[in-house]
Parts: structure tokens; sequence; C-alpha cells
């Protein structure tokens, strides 16, 4: 064997932990898994790219050289498992290394985070490298190393990009890529996606340790029938790899993740009770800016609320009839983005409901009408001067106003000009009409 410092896995460390380190720099934005530890960790399987790479490449290197020696830098004595993970052990342990550096780089963009540390993601991604090991051992095996080493780097890519577009989801689960979607505040891991990974990746590995071995000859096909036995039983082995980790990812939705239960959120005693889990709460409290909008938004005449979450559309709609309202919170959001969070509720609830076709699109343009004055009533009494200077922001009532048709920047313009009781007036009853899906009346003298 080798010397430790002969081994190809250790010439690729370097440049693998500089492309990682690289990439998260570039590409991973801050507010993405700020103070979540679990979308930070998540985040790293991208690295996967340059950790299951350096892996596949440095075993067909380490094995293509084995074979062109005829195998006399081996034990004759040793099992083949034994051999396969004594070539290997670098090669994984390089790999890993690259994909841990990420994770502690991620988690240092993250910052502290309320939540504990994703051990079953990290496990799950460590243990994906283990079937581009396979992949090099077995290429390595086949080939001559000129030929093996570029053809295991284009599988491992190929695969890794195949697995994450396939349009049958469970696929997708199977190479460690779309963890990657994990998670939001409001969300956990679905366990079931990183088990899928974890089950394929050990039995691809086996399945293609036991091909290794059917070809470690000088000739491309098996010769004898113990070999052929091997090229069957990996293969095999390959077949219930995929069938196992499709069926463990069977139930699995386009993101891995499931909804965080709502009572891990912590509520306030104010009224409206405003209920945000400690992710949405680890850089700072907005609480009350909600509750305070809500209330203006009541005293103003829309629909009370009486609790407010902010969770999955799946597990609580953006207003119930209970008066349960569901608003987007961040960590770091600011005021303001706080306040225009409550404000939208009732413009968005009204993008749920679903209405005659011929009606679609100026329901949307009203809603956005109704959005902008309750953003900029509530921030007049919720926010001060300096923090309610961007809002309301109307750049998207141009957009949706139709050419020969509704004006609603024009409708915005008028709306605002009115006095304050005459606003009210007409939100109210605008969004009582649109939530039935009919038309508000126009604001007096609007363009049409």
């Amino acid at each position: 064997m080798l010397p430790i410092t002969r081994r190809p896995a250790w010439w690729l460390l370097i440049p693998g932990m500089i492309l990682s380190a690289l990439y998260i720099q570039q590409y991973v934005l801050e507010e993405r898994i700020m103070a979540d530890a679990q979308a930070a960790v998540a985040a790293s399987a991208l690295l996967l790219i340059f950790a299951a790479s350096l892996v596949s490449v440095s075993a067909a290197l380490e094995v293509g050289r084995d074979k062109s020696s005829r195998g006399m830098t081996e034990i004759a004595v040793r099992s083949k498992i034994v051999i396969a993970l004594v070539r290997l052990w670098p090669s994984f342990v390089a790999g890993a290394i690259v994909q841990l550096v990420g994770i502690v780089l991620l988690l240092v963009k993250a910052g502290s985070s309320p939540n504990r540390f994703p051990i079953l993601i990290a496990v799950g991604l460590f243990v994906a490298l283990f079937f581009h090991a396979g992949i090099g051992m077995f290429l390595g095996s086949w080939m001559r190393a000129r030929f093996a080493v570029p053809l295991a780097l284009a599988v491992s890519y190929l695969w890794l990009g195949f697995a994450w577009t396939f349009d049958f989801v469970p696929v997708r689960y199977l190479a460690g890529l779309a963890l990657e979607g994990c998670c939001a505040p409001d969300e956990t891991v679905d366990a079931a996606a990183v088990y899928s990974l974890m089950v394929f990746s050990v039995l691809g590995f086996f399945g293609f340790v036991l091909l290794a071995m059917a070809v470690s000859g000088s000739r491309m096909l098996p010769r004898g029938k113990a070999n052929w036995v091997r090229t069957s039983a990996g293969m095999l082995t390959l077949i219930v790899a995929s069938s196992l980790g499709l069926f463990i990812a069977r139930d699995v939705a386009v993101s891995p993740v499931v909804a965080r239960p709502l009572a891990e959120a912590e509520c306030s005693v104010s009224v409206p009770e405003v209920c945000l889990f400690p992710t949405q709460l680890a850089r700072g409290d907005t609480r009350q800016v909600y509750a305070e909008a809500f209330e203006v938004l009541a005293r103003k005449g829309m629909p009370k609320v009486n609790k407010i979450v902010s969770a999955s559309t799946e597990q609580v709609p953006v207003l119930s009839n209970d008066g349960v309202a569901n608003v987007m919170a961040t960590p770091g959001q600011s005021r303001s983005r706080a306040l225009e969070s409550a404000a939208s509720t009732y413009a968005d609830a009204l993008t749920y409901i679903e209405c005659p076709q011929e009606t679609t699109e100026d329901v949307y343009g009203w809603a956005e009408v109704l959005k902008a004055w309750s953003i900029r009533v509530a921030a007049e009494e919720v926010l001060d001067p300096d923090e309610r200077s961007t809002l309301p922001d109307t750049s998207m009532l141009e957009s949706v106003s139709i050419p020969g048709e509704t004006n609603f920047l024009g409708q915005w313009h008028k709306l605002s000009k009115l006095d304050n009781k005459s606003q009210s007036q007409w939100a109210t009853a605008a969004y009582d009409r649109l939530s039935n899906c009919r038309l508000p009346v126009a604001v007096s003298g609007g363009t049409k």
C-alpha cells in the first residue's frame, strides 16, 4: 500500500476545500440560512458536487494505480472487502473533510441559532460519499486510469445533476443535492428523505464493490463463474438499493420538509396573541409590530384578528374564519418589513380565493390596491417616519394594470387623496366584495 502522503485524495483535498469556500461565499445568501443551523447544514448538500467528485476521482486513481501494478502493493491474504476499505478510506476522509469544512463555514455564516445541530442531515451527507467511492473503485478496477478518472468525474457529476432534476420526486433524494431545499424557519427536515439517501448510498457502495471484484483482472469482462456471480450480485444489490431508496422516499414532497409543530412557537401576551418560532425571533422580536398593525387595521373596519402565527399555508390558511392570521416572519426582519407582512395579510388572503377566470386578473389588481392602503394606514400609526419612508411600495400596481382597462395605479392615487373615513369605507367594502369574487366599485373619478 502506498504511503499516506502519496495518496491521491490528499492531493485533491486543498482544491476541494477552496472551491467549497468560494461557492459558499459567492452563492449562499446569509438571509437564507440566518440563525438556522438546520438550513445551514442542509445548504451544504450542494457541496457534494465537490466532495463527491473528489471521492470518486481519487478512488479511481487509487484503484487504477494498484491495478497497473498488478496488485503488488496489496497483501494477498487480505479479503476483498478489507482491501477495498484500505484503498478507499483516504478518499472518503478527504471528501468528508471538504463537506465538514463547508458545514462549518455555513454555520459561521448563519450565526448563532436556537435550534440544535441537525445530526441526521450531516450524517446523511457524509454517507452519500460512499456511493461515489464505489463508483471510483468500480471504474478504476474496470478501466485504465486514463479512462477511469475522467469517467468517474463525469459519472458523479451526471448522477448528482440527473437525480436532482428528475421529474419523479423520490429519485431526487437518492443523490442528496435535493436536501438543500430544507428548511424555512417554520419547517423541519423530512427524515424519510435522509434515510432514503443513506440506504441507497450504503447498499450502492457494496454493489459497486462486488462489481469491482468481478472485473479486477486485466480484461474488461468478468472471467470465470465466480466473477459472473459477483457481477450478478452487484447488479442485484444496486437494484435493491434503488428500490429501497425510492420506497422510503415515496411520500416526500418536492421540498424535503414537514411543517414544524405550532406547539414549538413562543407566544406573546399581547392582544392579538403573536406566536413565532424561536428561529424567527433569533435576530429581533417584532411580535409587538405585528400585534399593533392588526389592531390598527381592525379599528379601520377590517376583520378582527385574534391570533397571529407564521407557518406553512398548508398548515394554517393566510386568514382563517376563526380570526387566525398567517404572516411571513423571518429572522432579522426589520420593523418595516414586519409591518408590511402583517398589513399585506388581507390582500394576500384574497389571492387564495378561487374566482371565475374572467375576474381573476382584476381581483389580483384590486387586492394590490387594498394592500397598498393597508400598509400605509398601519405604517402611519405604528412606525416612526424614517421607518415608513419607503412604504408602501406601489411598483406592483403599475405592472398589474391592464392596458385599456383598469388603471390600478391611478385608482391608488385617487384613493390616497380621499379623507381617512372615505378611504376606510372604500377599503372595507372592497374587501367584502373581493372575498365573494365581486369587483369593488371604482374610486370616485377613477380612470378606466
